[in-house]
C-alpha cells in the first residue's frame, strides 16, 4: 500500500519510487564505505553470557540465509523478486543480533536480548554516540538529529530524488533523513491538524525530543518492508528482474560494510 495517493500511473509511480529508494540505498552504501567506525568500551560488561552465544548462533544462521539469497539471485534474476520483500528484514535482524552483542560488550546492557530489545538497542546506540563511545569519521553518519532539525533541512526540487545520480548529491543524506522521519511519524501514528494550537504544541514537543540517525536506516527499512510501502519493488508494475537484482546487490553491500565493522569491533571487545 502506498503512503500517498498516486497522481501518476502505477507504472510511473513504481519506477519513480524504485529510483528514489535505490538512490537512498546507494547513498547509505557510499557513506558507510567512506567512513571508519571506532568504539571505546565503557562500564564493566559481562562477557560470559548465554545470550551472547544464542545471538551469535542466530546471527550466523541469518547471514548464511542472506548470502544464499544473493547467490541464488545472481544465478537467476527472477529469484530476486522472491527475495526482495524480506531482504531488508533479514539484514536488519542480522545487524540487530550483532548490535545487541556489541552494546552488551560495550557497557553490560542486556536489554537487546529480551522483549522490547529493538527500541532499547536503538536508544543504547544513541547513548553510546552521545558520549562518543562510538564515532564515525563521516559527519553525516556521526550526527544524530532531532526531528526538529530534520524539518529545517533544505527541501529538494520535486522529482530530483528520482534522478539516477541523486545518490551522489550533497542533499541526498538529508532527503533520506526526511524519508526516515516520514516512517517514524507513521509508525508512531502522528497526525497533527496544525490549525489547532494543541496539535501545534504537541508537534513541537514531539519533534523537539525525538531523534533519528542515518544509522537507523536498516531498522526503518525493516519496518517499511514489514508493514508498508513496497510499491517501489513492485515487479508487476514494470520493475525489471535485473533492476531488483541491482537493488539487492547494493543493499547487500551497504549491509555488509556495517556488518563487518560491527564484527571487527566485537572481536576487539571479546
Amino acid at each position: 500500500m502506498a503512503l500517498f495517493a498516486r497522481s501518476t500511473s502505477p507504472l510511473d509511480f513504481a519506477k519513480a519510487s524504485f529510483r528514489t529508494h535505490l538512490n537512498y540505498i546507494r547513498c547509505i552504501e557510499k557513506l558507510l564505505s567512506a567512513s571508519s567506525f571506532s568504539a571505546s568500551k565503557i562500564g564493566t560488561p559481562f562477557k560470559e553470557n548465554a545470550e551472547i552465544t544464542r545471538f551469535q548462533k542466530l546471527y550466523k544462521v541469518t547471514v548464511k540465509s542472506i548470502k544464499k539469497d544473493i547467490e541464488l539471485a545472481k544465478e537467476d534474476s527472477e529469484f530476486a523478486v522472491i527475495v526482495a520483500p524480506w531482504f531488508p528484514v533479514k539484514c536488519y535482524y542480522a545487524l540487530y543480533y550483532l548490535e545487541s552483542i556489541f552494546v552488551h560488550l560495550m557497557d553490560g546492557t542486556t536489554h537487546g536480548f529480551f522483549k522490547g530489545g529493538h527500541a532499547a538497542i536503538r536508544k543504547r546506540m544513541y547513548s553510546l554516540r552521545d558520549t562518543n563511545a562510538i564515532t564515525f569519521s563521516s559527519h553525516e553518519l556521526d550526527k544524530v538529529y532531532l526531528l526538529a532539525e530534520i524539518e529545517t533541512l533544505p527541501p529538494i526540487t520535486p522529482g530530483r530524488n528520482t534522478r539516477s545520480d541523486f545518490w551522489q548529491h550533497e542533499q541526498c543524506p538529508g532527503s533520506l533523513m526526511k524519508k526516515l522521519m516520514d516512517y517514524k511519524l507513521i509508525t508512531d501514528n502522528k497526525k497533527w491538524d496544525l490549525r489547532k494550537p494543541i496539535d501545534r504544541k504537541e508537534k513541537i514537543e514531539y519533534c523537539g525530543k525525538n531523534r533519528l540517525w542515518l544509522l537507523d536506516f536498516f531498522y526503518w527499512y525493516r519496518i517499511k518492508a514489514n508493514y508498508r510501502d513496497l510499491d517501489y519493488i513492485d515487479f508487476e508494475n514494470g520493475i525489471a528482474f535485473s533492476e531488483i537484482l541491482e537493488y539487492l546487490e547494493i543493499y547487500y553491500k551497504a549491509f555488509n560494510i556495517y556488518r563487518v565493522g560491527l564484527v571487527k569491533q566485537i572481536n576487539t571487545l571479546l
